[in-house]
């Protein structure tokens, strides 16, 4: 006796808290025909095209998971699933077919991403901060590598310099992520915002309070300021040392409909914190040079001071270096156990919900592991602690093995690559492992960034030296990058479609230096990137 479909579909369905339905599907017509469906896809089906989704979906025999965006912002995940019931037809098949809202989860893991990237922003804008003397020299890039760890467009620090008659401020930093948005026009330092209509902002900043405004929302009087600078919406928090108003921390977004959540608010408050500290320092500078010639035993005491306040930085510096170290190796060990027996887990054949699960954690982890791994490396390197392996062996033979590793990523792209070995073959003495390291990152970044058919991959001599030549064929890079590119935690493409956290080229610019060596940058515009790593002949 043939079961019945219908019971075997309720007997499926206990205990399942996604939108479910089962589908017989005719394979020859094309066609397909909903039995049964939970409480749940009733619910689910109304928020997009089902009946077109499904139609193109079967017609293309395409069964994979799909996410589907709407313009109101929640996220929907569809998937099917086997179901074997067999009622003697050759035609038909019967499949389960799942919806599932994943906008909280898909949210809080963009959160969770939004938070740990601002971490790292701060982290290496006060270790600039710490590593130069100049505050005003320093400040820029700063907070330059701040400000590619957030999601807004621009950025500017106003120091204060208002008297009793006038409110004005002088342009310390003035920075953006990309050539397209517009700096801060320079006659804003010679504005009296008091004069300019400002009055209300002047006396909410130096109470403290930060000021979150979008366009629209801004007084009559107020709108000039978003037509001179452009921006659709901006946030400026009262910068302060103590209670001294030392100037205006500004942010700015230039596409419209931008929200920033409360939580996150609170969260750029605490930059300016920190950047009073640093100010307040240069301020002290400043004033222990003016008064130098007269006040001996005010510059000593001051200077005594500085330099308890500096070591205790670079014991902050110090301790934060320990810790970042220790917990990285904390971290691999169990993140290592999670790839592993992520690999090593067996579900039923017919569990994909279960099976793509599993793709995400492994996945998910071996990402973390690379930029523990990363970070590892670069706190070696800055510490001194890099220990080479110094061996004979020819620089083609490198070569050669770095192409076969990195052949799966780029058969992945469907992209070739062009080898061109040195007419002449000799020995040279360093650590083949560290050139090794450093030509799969320039390929691998060659191989993301390139939108030709191809790159080119030179191995050859000059005079002592070893020359090993990337060339990409993608949209190139502008001179304004090319002089922060090997920065640590600097990354060109911001869209979310590349991964990476930004290490790549100030590990491998750290690893070529100890070997005695350097890469060297050549690019244009719409003409490609050229990365060359020179090696010397014998490692001194």
């Amino acid at each position: 006796m043939i079961e019945d479909p219908l019971s075997l579909f309720q007997a499926s369905l206990e205990g399942n808290d996604s939108g479910t339905a089962i589908l017989v599907i005719n394979c020859i017509e094309k066609t397909y025909e909903i039995l049964l469906k939970n409480s749940i896809f009733r619910k689910l089906e109304t928020e997009f095209d089902l009946p077109c989704f499904l139609k193109n979906k079967i017609k293309q025999n395409d069964f994979t998971t799909e996410i589907i965006y709407k313009i109101d912002g929640k996220i929907l995940e569809t998937s099917f699933g086997n179901f074997e019931f067999n009622d003697g037809s050759e035609n038909k098949q019967y499949s389960k077919f799942f919806i599932r809202d994943i906008t909280i989860k898909q949210k809080q893991e963009e959160e969770i991403a939004w938070r740990l990237r601002f971490e790292l922003g701060v982290a290496s804008s006060i270790q600039i901060l710490i590593q130069k003397s100049s505050i005003r020299e320093s400040l820029p890039q700063a907070l330059y590598q701040l400000l590619y760890f957030t999601e807004m467009d621009s950025l500017f620090f106003l120091k204060n310099i208002s008297t009793d008659e006038s409110q004005k401020f002088e342009i310390w930093v003035n920075e953006r992520k990309s050539t397209e948005y517009p700096l801060l026009p320079e006659k804003f330092k010679s504005l009296d915002w008091k004069e300019v209509g400002l009055n209300r902002w002047i006396h909410k900043l130096k109470k403290g309070k930060i000021i979150y405004l979008k366009k629209d929302n801004a007084l009559t009087k107020e709108k000039w300021y978003f037509d001179e600078s452009k921006a659709e919406t901006i946030l400026l928090i009262p910068v302060k040392f103590e209670k001294q108003f030392l100037g205006i921390m500004g942010f700015q977004k230039y596409k419209p409909n931008f929200v920033i959540h409360h939580e996150n608010l609170l969260i750029y408050q605490t930059v300016s914190r920190w950047l009073g500290l640093f100010v307040q320092r240069d301020l002290d500078l400043t004033e222990l040079n003016r008064y130098k010639s007269t006040l001996e035993s005010l510059i000593l005491e001051r200077t005594l001071a500085l330099s308890r306040t500096k070591e205790e930085l670079e014991r902050a510096y110090k301790a934060k270096t320990d810790f970042l170290t220790h917990v990285s190796h904390e971290l691999r060990t169990p993140l290592n156990s999670i790839i592993g027996f992520s690999k090593l887990i067996q579900l039923p054949e017919d569990d994909l919900t279960g099976k793509e699960y599993l793709h995400y954690i492994y996945s998910g982890g071996t990402r973390l592991l690379k930029m523990i791994n990363e970070i590892l490396n670069l706190m070696k390197i800055e510490s001194g602690q890099l220990k080479l392996q110094i061996s004979e062996f020819k620089p083609e033979e490198i070569a050669k093995q770095s192409l076969e590793l990195i052949q799966p990523q780029a058969r992945a792209k469907g992209m070739e690559i062009r080898f061109f070995p040195p007419i002449q073959s000799e020995n040279i003495r360093s650590d083949s492992g560290k050139i090794q390291q450093i030509l799969l990152n320039l390929l691998s970044n060659a191989i993301k960034y390139g939108d030709h058919s191809y790159v080119e991959f030179h191995c050859e001599w000059s005079e002592s030296d070893v020359h090993y030549t990337v060339r990409d064929f993608g949209p190139g890079i502008s001179e304004e990058d090319q002089s922060r590119i090997f920065h640590s935690f600097t990354r060109l493409n911001e869209d979310g479609k590349i991964e990476g956290t930004g290490l790549g080229l100030s590990i491998s610019q750290g690893l070529a230096e100890k070997l005695g060596g350097n890469i060297e940058l050549s690019s244009h515009l719409g003409e490609g990137s050229t990365f060359t790593l020179k090696i010397p002949k014998n490692i001194k």
